[in-house]
């Protein structure tokens, strides 16, 4: 697994203390909602469905506990999400790191905003399956309708300390509009280098 250098982690607590004013999309009332998901040879997943609200880093931390390895002895977590706050998103992330998780897009699920440019892309593995689509566009500052430099910059960098060429989500942070969405199949997402398959 990569882990973030430490400047990276000094980047992300100074970026922290305005996360008040940074959000993907306005929070919503209804939380994530996390259950276990059973595979043919019986493996146990978390999956992960609703937008990200306050609170769910914990709520993941919880469903985790139950989940089983894989042969490469992470946690699978599977994704189905409009995305949420960007804080909310990252702390999801440290929970993730603390116990190795690799995401997936399972077939007619969709990850978009923050669940792809921040949860997905922080997988240590990282799959889009069949119909499975992410949703990339840029960040924005809550209540303002154009792009905010300081939170593509901090998603980008953290997609960069795991494996992610940072032209490739750079591409999508700058091109696309924080009100319009560029969906890509599992095919496209790895051309672009955004699935990470183990080695």
């Amino acid at each position: 697994m990569m882990h973030a250098p430490a400047h990276f982690l000094v980047v992300r607590t100074i970026a922290a203390l305005t996360a008040v004013l940074l959000a993907w999309v306005a929070p919503s009332a209804s939380a994530m909602s996390f259950s276990m998901l059973t595979l043919p040879d019986g493996m146990r997943i978390v999956l992960a469905e609703g937008p990200v609200a306050e609170g769910d880093a914990s709520r993941l931390r919880t469903a985790l506990q139950a989940a089983d390895r894989d042969r490469f002895g992470n946690k699978v977590l599977a994704l189905d999400s409009p995305g949420g706050p960007v804080i909310e998103a990252f702390s999801m992330v440290d929970v993730m790191d603390k116990e190795k998780v690799s995401t997936v897009v399972r077939p007619g699920a969709t990850c978009a905003s923050a669940c792809a440019q921040i949860l997905f892309l922080s997988g240590v593995h990282r799959m889009v399956e069949g119909s499975g689509r992410i949703g990339l566009h840029s960040c924005r500052a809550a209540g303002e309708l154009g792009r905010s430099t300081i939170c593509n910059e901090l998603i980008a960098q953290n997609a960069t300390a795991r494996g992610t060429r940072y032209e490739a989500i750079m591409t999508f942070l700058v091109l696309t509009d924080p009100a319009e969405m560029r969906w890509l199949t599992a095919p496209e997402a790895e051309h672009w280098g955004f699935t990470r398959k183990p080695a």
